[in-house]
């Protein structure tokens, strides 16, 4: 058996216990930051590592488990009556009536960003490729900046940023050339159900995905289903299974999102390369600091300059007037509205607005915190973080992650 076959069976044998290391290391990475020297670096390292290593298991999980657990029960026995089993007056096994308490479906139905993101991974490689890439991108950045930061110095950690922010930009138009729709965040599909808390038996121990059977020559024609009185109102049973439908009777991904028309594609171009823009602007502003002046390069004496900061919410803010409008989509409406939150996040986290407004505001409401009695721990919890997004410029896109 080899080392990667040898993982899956120990991951699918030991799902539960894998999730609750899991959910326990990622809780103590939000209380890490302050508590020691370099605890910032060990809190990341060990978020990214979590992330990466989630997404892994999430791809091999999802490969083991049958798409038809989403589905709606079907209305019949998925195997012939066995001449021993006991079976009531209407000639239905005993078995079956126990089974037949399950009237609805074992998993929920996909979301609307998984059926879409999922339709794009298997159409196109290069979006596969992409996204996948830029996701993993979006763990490791902030660990990235903190290790050239520490190692090497600012006027490093700016041409590393700089790097990572080309291409972050490249593979978003990329992306954005393959769909031409707008570019979700993040773009591949996310996790949706506790996998710890399915039956036992679903996942399947083998490397390879379940097969799925056709039950046509095998299904007797017994009712499985709960009989229902006539002329009772099907609305609280058959409603909530409508997207639990197969996909084919469901609305094409491509219809969940409309492709984008002239001056739409200019508000996703600028969504894709702000992060570019904004960071050779202030890179452009650090050439223009007086040479003896306190830290020329760090971000706290950038953050001062106003052109990179207006010239960024002022961009954010023309990409938010020519994107799609009166859209009827749930997704794309919950699209804009977590652009939204990001838009607000760079307006209050970064530059002379962070340093003259939002941080001393924060510090003020974690010190009066500190002296009340437990409440204090989340004001030293927040003041923990307040060295993160003073030095490191990707801190501060963690609270509005692209």
């Amino acid at each position: 058996m080899s080392p990667i076959t040898a993982y899956h069976s120990l991951l699918l044998s030991n799902l539960s216990t894998v999730q609750t290391i899991e959910s326990g290391l990622s809780n103590i990475t939000w209380l890490l930051p302050g508590r020691f020297e370099d605890a910032e670096l060990a809190s990341e390292g060990l978020y990214a590592f979590l992330g990466l290593v989630s997404n892994y298991h999430d791809g091999i999980l999802s490969s083991h488990i049958p798409k038809e657990l989403s589905l709606p029960p079907h209305p019949f026995i998925s195997k012939p009556i066995n001449q021993d089993e006991e079976v009531d007056k209407a000639g239905t096994p005993i078995q079956a009536q126990t089974q037949a308490q399950r009237i609805l479906p074992l998993l929920p139905a996909r979301s609307q960003h998984t059926r879409y993101a999922k339709y794009w991974q298997d159409k196109s490689s290069i979006y596969r490729k992409a996204s996948k890439l830029l996701t993993t991108i979006g763990y490791l950045e902030l660990v990235i900046e903190m290790v050239s930061k520490r190692k090497f110095g600012d006027r490093v950690r700016w041409r590393v940023v700089l790097i990572i922010e080309v291409i972050k930009t490249f593979l978003r138009l990329t992306i954005l050339k393959i769909t031409k729709r707008p570019i979700l965040s993040p773009c591949t599909p996310q996790r949706e159900i506790d996998f710890s808390s399915l039956p036992s038996g679903i996942l399947s121990s083998s490397t390879s995905p379940p097969p799925s059977t056709s039950t046509s020559d095998t299904i007797p024609q017994i009712p499985l289903t709960p009989s229902i009185p006539p002329y009772a109102p099907l609305n609280n049973h058959l409603y909530p299974m409508i997207n639990n439908l197969p996909e084919t009777h469901l609305s094409h991904p491509l219809n969940l999102i409309k492709e984008l028309k002239a001056k739409e594609y200019i508000s996703e171009i600028i969504l894709s390369s702000v992060g570019l823009i904004h960071v050779l602007l202030l890179m452009r502003s650090s050439r223009h600091h007086n040479a003896s002046q306190y830290k020329p390069y760090s971000l706290s004496t950038l953050s001062r300059s106003y052109i990179p900061y207006i010239s960024m919410i002022r961009l954010l803010l023309l990409s938010r007037y020519l994107r799609p409008k009166n859209s009827q989509s749930n997704l794309i409406m919950e699209h804009n509205a977590s652009q939204d939150k990001r838009l607000l996040a760079r307006a209050f986290l970064t530059g002379p607005m962070w340093l003259g407004f939002t941080r001393p505001k924060v510090l003020s409401i974690s010190s009066k915190l500190e002296k009340i009695p437990l409440i204090g721990l989340v004001g030293g919890l927040v003041e923990g973080y307040l060295p993160l997004i003073d030095d490191y410029f990707y801190c501060k896109y963690f609270f509005g992650q692209t």
